[in-house]
């Protein structure tokens, strides 16, 4: 492009939304002749040849509902829970994962309780353990849960093999630092944080280790 123009972000986001929505109904076109089809031969090979390709149209579908997720503002329905409950949620998304990560978990909760909107929450950790399964640890990844001053903690604790520079990681979309990434996921993780009023931080440590902490205020 000979310039780049000053788009505001919420014309950006309406154009995702948009665009998503419309390659969705054609998806769902072609599932829906796929099945017509599917439906007349009699072939079994080519009948499995069918179902192959409608999953396949399906899970693009569902990548374009995913999207356009993430171009919605974070509107959070907030309800009390115990931390050690969300913990526990925590570790659901890593056993959800195609290839759960080595965690420690180290649970120094006691009946303290949070204030946030559980589904979304979920959505973070899955961000970012995925972000950890694309930025491979050099060693066990551990995460510590524990009541600190005026609220709770949950600290994420990744050795890495080099030294990273995590300044402007989730702060703009389309900023990736890895091959094929679309600059999304940290951005994400980041937004629901700010709608559930909790603090999100990383840093990497002086022991090579990328330390991300979510601090949540007491319910």
């Amino acid at each position: 492009m000979l310039s780049d123009p000053d788009i505001p972000a919420e014309r950006v986001a309406a154009f995702v939304r948009q665009h998503t929505h419309d390659v969705r109904n054609g998806l769902n076109g072609l599932d829906l002749e796929a099945a017509l089809v599917q439906e007349i031969v009699t072939d079994e090979e080519a009948r499995e040849s069918l179902a192959r390709m409608r999953a396949q149209v399906r899970a693009l579908a569902e990548q374009m509902r995913a999207l356009a997720g993430r171009f919605r503002d974070p509107q959070p329905h907030l309800a009390p829970l115990a931390a050690r409950e969300l913990l526990a949620v925590f570790r659901e998304q890593n056993s959800g994962l195609p290839a759960a990560l080595e965690i420690s978990w180290d649970d120094e909760l006691g009946e303290e309780s949070v204030r946030v909107d559980v589904g979304m929450l979920a959505d973070l950790f899955r961000e970012l353990l995925l972000n950890a399964v694309a930025f491979p640890s050099s060693g066990p990844i551990a995460v510590r849960a524990r009541c600190e001053a005026g609220g709770v903690l949950f600290e994420l604790s990744e050795p890495k093999a080099e030294a990273l520079d995590v300044a402007e990681w989730g702060g703009v979309p389309f900023s990736s630092g890895r091959r094929g990434g679309y600059g999304l996921g940290l951005w994400t993780a980041r937004r629901i944080a700010e709608a559930n009023g909790l603090s999100l931080t990383r840093e990497f440590s002086s022991a090579r280790n990328l330390v991300t902490r979510l601090r949540f205020p007491k319910d």
